[in-house]
């Protein structure tokens, strides 16, 4: 998707997977996560532009690519906004939900017409589905019954075309117009998802939704009930789900490879961050009060190394240990410098910095050219990055033992003989120094066959305390200097 002068954003492009799953388009205030959420339902249907945009300059533009196939929003001699479709038809759908203001519900609400739905007769009620009767109640209140008694308005009804619903608590009944904000919110989010639950006649068709900011009118146990919730319809359904958010709740249980952060900078200039560790997404050590404690690393593998080291020499006892993972070495340094510069973990807890083996030399040079002093307490991993170890252990120097290990208990399907064997044959390996192609190519394979990057990291990781690396050693006393610290 390219968005163009639309906001505050002036010229951006973002790939947007498709692929069923739980997303996260998240940033700072004013950073345009919104309106790329706004943007992006934009593919599915015809939302007044007007409305959601304001006033935009006459070369505004949204365009989308999706295989071969484009469509886009354009503005004409009038200043109107009409769509532009080129090539085979993009088969996608979707729905939009704001939290307060924009999204399917009320589409053609007037205050005559809340006035008659009011005061409406109960035979133009019938019962509401199941599917969101219970699950209001399950997300809400962590009980499928609590709203026994759901109504919505018959379709029958001549006078009104949306779906409006109404519940009876003690005799009493409630229009959708005096519910809770997350009431109201939750029964149009149920109400879309029963709608395209029904007409998913083909589920290899995209389906995307897009949410923005339902963590303003759900409170924290809600959420996370309706992330579990949402989870098992993108699995079952294949959803995208995209959340537009700042919550910890949302955010921490994400993949980071699903994780756009947003920053805009000084020149408002806008880069997306993709994948993106929750760590720097929130910008702030949310959750960590109380660890006596904080590790902070690059990636999972790392995580998985210095987790193992304290387990083994039992450097956990009496003390509450948080190992965080952050993505790249200038992300961890710049996280561990605003803990430290804004005393984030209060007075009781410490803060130590772990990065991968293959960056000493940047590092010191990024701590002296941002002014970043040297009291953070800083060691390194006993190999380079995850991309550079396989590279090097499966490809150039091949390591009999852990080539057999992986490929006797991962790569059980597709062999990593003809993995490696691809990557020889398809691949410039002179250009791949860093070993992420040769990694995309493992990653790729994982992925088809459903396999957590989590094994293959444990795998490793005991190949390394099996082999007793002399570096692996220093990392070990090392922590067990801070630990004792």
């Amino acid at each position: 998707m390219n968005i163009k002068k639309i906001k505050c954003i002036d010229d951006l492009t973002i790939e947007l997977p498709i692929d069923k799953g739980l997303y996260a388009i998240t940033g700072q205030n004013g950073s345009g996560k919104s309106t790329i959420a706004a943007c992006a339902s934009s593919v599915f249907f015809n939302i007044p532009m007007k409305e959601y945009f304001g006033k935009t300059d006459d070369d505004a533009s949204i365009s989308f690519e999706l295989n071969l196939s484009k469509r886009a929003w354009k503005k004409n001699q009038n200043n109107s906004w009409w769509k532009y479709s080129d090539g085979p038809n993009m088969n996608i759908k979707g729905f939009f939900e704001g939290s307060l203001i924009f999204g399917n519900r009320f589409k053609d609400m007037t205050y005559d017409n809340i006035i008659s739905l009011e005061a409406i007769d109960q035979s133009k009620l019938i019962h509401a589905d199941e599917f969101i009767r219970k699950n209001l109640g399950i997300i809400l209140q962590g009980d499928d019954n609590f709203y026994e008694k759901l109504w919505r308005v018959s379709p029958n009804y001549e006078k009104f075309k949306g779906d409006i619903f109404y519940y009876e608590k003690n005799g009493k009944r409630i229009s959708q117009f005096h519910m809770s904000t997350g009431e109201n919110l939750l029964i149009s989010i149920l109400n879309s998802l029963y709608i395209r639950n029904n007409d998913r006649a083909s589920l290899s068709k995209p389906c995307m939704m897009f949410l923005d900011e339902i963590e303003l009118a759900l409170h924290p146990s809600s959420l996370k009930r309706l992330v579990h919730f949402l989870e098992d319809m993108a699995n079952k359904y294949n959803y995208a789900i995209y959340f537009s958010t700042h919550s910890i709740e949302l955010i921490s249980g994400i993949s980071p490879s699903n994780i756009f952060f947003i920053e805009r900078h000084s020149d408002n200039s806008i880069e997306v961050i993709n994948p993106c560790y929750p760590a720097y997404a929130t910008r702030i050590l949310y959750d960590h009060t109380g660890y006596d404690k904080v590790i902070l690393v690059e990636d999972d593998l790392a995580k998985a190394i210095v987790d193992q080291i304290l387990r083994r020499e039992k450097l956990l006892s009496s003390k509450l240990v948080h190992i965080l993972p952050c993505g790249g070495y200038t992300k961890v340094i710049d996280l561990a410098n605003d803990v430290i510069t804004h005393n984030l973990l209060g007075k009781k807890a410490s803060v130590t910095i772990v990065l991968d083996g293959d960056i000493k030399e940047k590092a010191e040079q990024y701590r002296i050219k941002n002014n970043i002093g040297n009291n953070i307490p800083l060691n390194f991993l006993p190999i380079e990055s995850l991309e550079k170890f396989l590279r090097n252990k499966l490809f150039l120097s091949v390591d009999q033992k852990l080539f057999r290990q992986l490929n006797d208990y991962i790569f059980q399907n597709k062999s990593l003989t003809e993995l490696v064997e691809y990557y020889k044959n398809n691949v410039d390996a002179n250009n791949d120094k860093d070993g992420k192609k040769f990694f995309n190519i493992i990653d790729t394979e994982l992925k088809e066959r459903r396999v957590e990057r989590s094994e293959l990291v444990n795998m490793i990781v005991e190949y390394l305390f099996d082999t007793n690396d002399e570096s692996l050693n220093k990392l070990n006393v090392f922590l067990r200097k801070q630990m004792e610290s």
